[in-house]
């Protein structure tokens, strides 16, 4: 599953609109995102590791990779 779907569902379970967490991400982060920013690369599926981090860091997860299991 893509990070833009991924966060696509953590907004769903965290109850939060794009703006309302483009408002969270801005005021913890003291960065300058816009609602139809995030929105626009949500969409193309153009948002950058980092931003990615910055959302789940503000939504209070982690992205942790998992080594998969290969069956022989």
């Amino acid at each position: 599953m893509s990070a833009n779907k991924e966060i696509r569902i953590l907004m769903l379970q965290e109850g939060l609109s794009i703006a309302k967490m483009t408002k969270l991400i801005n005021k913890k982060n003291s960065l300058n995102y816009t609602p139809d920013g995030i929105s626009k690369k949500l969409r193309n599926n153009t948002l950058k590791f980092t931003e990615a981090e910055i959302i789940a860091d503000t939504l209070d997860y982690d992205i942790v990779f998992v080594k998969r299991k290969h069956s022989n």
